[in-house]
């Protein structure tokens, strides 16, 4: 073993979530896959494989072969239906889609002209990405923006999900200060809902509505509403780093949990909230003061209870340089019994108070400062689109910001996946899987190069507790 050589020039990069996936594969499996190396003893592949092997102290056995016959590795101790055979065929496609490429070899070492022979996907390479002449390494743009700021934000990617257990591991609880009697999900309940509501369907003969749904599982103790949806820390830190200013003031309208403004403070960035809800302000400063360490006076982030239709009185005289929130989808997640609460509204008085609130945010944001709105489109009770992401373009535009980017946030499956049959077969209504994520602009377009600051986090340690 200590004779085999890793690829100097590996393509893939084995994060931390793979190589747990290949070594707990090892471990409750056993070897499966051969690796393959030269006749100078450098793997050409296997290289995350051969590591945790070596690491666990795995035997390794050397066939050699000219490359005209095909090795085939048999497992003598495995049969068809044997669990470990199961898991072993699971983690062996697994492993490959934890791993990602480093594209810094890859265009480094081939042509565009050879990928597209190979039906490489370009998707992921920018390949336009011009670099300066004293530049000697491709440009990795996953390591130099921490995910790669193209139009799909894809947080069920392993880069992703390992950012968002670390900023977890901080200890944010954005979900505390919630009242689970009043506040709940229409579009993420567990699957039993669903099946109640299919057998509601068949009785009545027609589509039930969430308060009957909700009426009939009270009625027969059948749990449901396991709680709103929490917003993804990596998704917001993403938008602080790209859209604001560096140490800039950041004005969230629709406040909800603690993730933004500890994330706001946590990257050095004064974070100003509004949320209706007294109980939600007082868990987020809860939540805020088990930092560690400690946030001082000064940059601990500030949340205001009250009515946002009120946020230019709340805030007065604030000048932002940046607007970032996540607003009520229309009534899609109930937050409280409060009439003020958007989400209790209908969709008509719920748009007229939203476009207030835009312009009031709008008018506290300093000139040429980015805003940045994370939305989804909400059915109506008859089951068609309301045109909340238009909606809320139109209300930005009104209120005198450019509409200058849109990112689709892919979201991870969950309970969809047994969710969607009976969903599309009875409705031919989609499995909704993303969000939008609208950047607008405030000012001259033509200022943005020399106020935004060009971005390079590949030397920085961001994870953990050196966020």
């Amino acid at each position: 073993m200590e004779d085999i050589k890793l690829d100097p020039k590996n393509f893939r990069i084995h994060n931390d979530r793979n190589k747990n996936v290949i070594r707990k594969s090892l471990e409750d499996c056993g070897a499966g896959r051969s690796v393959l190396m030269d006749k100078e003893n450098y793997l050409i592949a296997g290289n995350g494989v051969y590591e945790q092997a070596k690491a666990l102290g795995i035997p390794v056995r050397v066939i050699e072969t000219n490359g005209k016959e095909l090795v085939v590795v048999k497992r003598t101790d495995l049969s068809l239906e044997d669990e470990r055979r199961k898991l072993l065929a699971l983690a062996d496609n697994h492993a490959s889609d934890t791993s990602e490429f480093d594209m810094d070899l890859v265009i480094d070492n081939f042509s565009e002209e050879v990928l597209k022979d190979w039906e490489f996907s370009l998707d992921d390479i920018d390949l336009s990405d011009e670099l300066p002449a004293s530049t000697t390494k491709p440009n990795n743009v996953a390591e130099r923006f921490i995910i790669p700021p193209f139009s799909i934000l894809d947080a069920k990617q392993g880069r992703w999900q390992d950012r968002k257990r670390a900023w977890l591991s901080l200890g944010i609880k954005s979900e505390e200060g919630r009242d689970k009697e009043i506040t709940f999900s229409r579009s993420a309940q567990n699957p039993a809902i669903y099946e109640v509501r299919n057998r509601m369907r068949e009785k009545l003969g027609y589509d039930p509505s969430w308060d009957e749904i909700t009426e009939y599982c009270k009625k027969h103790d059948i749990p449901m509403l396991d709680g709103t949806s929490v917003f993804d820390p990596v998704l917001c830190e993403l938008a602080y780093r790209w859209f604001n200013v560096p140490a800039g003031v950041i004005l969230d309208p629709f406040a909800g949990g603690s993730v933004r403004g500890i994330v706001a403070a946590k990257l050095g960035m004064l974070y100003r909230g509004v949320d209706l809800r007294p109980e939600q302000i007082k868990a987020n400063y809860e939540n805020a003061a088990k930092m560690q360490p400690p946030f001082t006076e000064n940059d601990c982030p500030v949340w205001k209870c009250g009515d946002s239709r009120e946020i230019d009185q709340h805030y007065a005289g604030l000048k932002a340089d940046m607007i970032f929130s996540c607003p009520p989808y229309a009534d899609l997640e109930v937050y409280s019994g409060d009439p003020r609460d958007l989400s209790n509204m209908e969709y008509e008085e719920f748009l007229n108070a939203y476009r207030t609130i835009i312009q009031k945010s709008c008018s506290l944001l300093k000139e040429n400062r980015f805003a940045v709105f994370v939305i989804g489109e909400v059915r109506g009770k008859n089951g068609a689109y309301y045109n909340f992401v238009g909606d809320t373009i139109n209300a930005f535009l009104e209120a005198g910001l450019h509409y200058y980017n849109e990112m689709i946030l892919a979201t991870q499956i969950g309970s969809l996946a047994m969710r969607v049959t009976n969903q599309f077969n009875h409705s031919r209504k989609i499995g909704k899987t993303h969000q939008n994520v609208l950047v607008f602009f405030k000012g001259d377009l033509k200022q943005i190069p020399s106020l935004y600051p060009e971005l390079d986090f590949r030397e920085e340690d961001l994870i953990g507790e050196d966020i």
